[in-house]
Formats: C-alpha cells, structure tokens, sequence
C-alpha cells in the first residue's frame, strides 16, 4: 500500500481495472469508496506520484464501472 493512500476506505469489491477488446489493461481502474466523503478526499491525490507514474482522479457516477 502506499503511504499516501492510507485511510481512503475502499468497500469490499470496490475495484474495477479495465481492460481492451484483447483482455489487456487499458490502464485504468474504478475504484468504489466507502461513502463520498472518502471520494472527495481521495480527489486531493490527483496527479499524485506513485514512482515515475502519476495517478488522474475524476468523480464518476456507479453508472460508468461496467
């Protein structure tokens, strides 16, 4: 886990990675928070460093995690 991510409660199932036509990653992920409180916190990590990579955070409706 990493430190910054610490304390976003996430329900159990909660994540969803997407994938292409070929089953391969697109790279993307749905994550499911526990009530939006934690979503809003969670958008505070917007283009937060995770090694050489940075994460993007939109809110999105339940609609969306297909």
């Amino acid at each position: 886990m990493f430190i910054g991510w610490v304390g976003l409660e996430i329900v159990p199932n909660g994540i969803s990675l997407s994938t292409d036509y070929m089953g391969r990653s697109t790279g993307e992920a749905y994550v499911q928070f526990v009530n939006k409180e934690v979503a809003e916190k969670a958008l505070q990590k917007h283009k937060y460093k995770i090694g050489h990579r940075w994460g993007r955070l939109i809110m999105e409706g339940r609609d969306r995690v297909g």
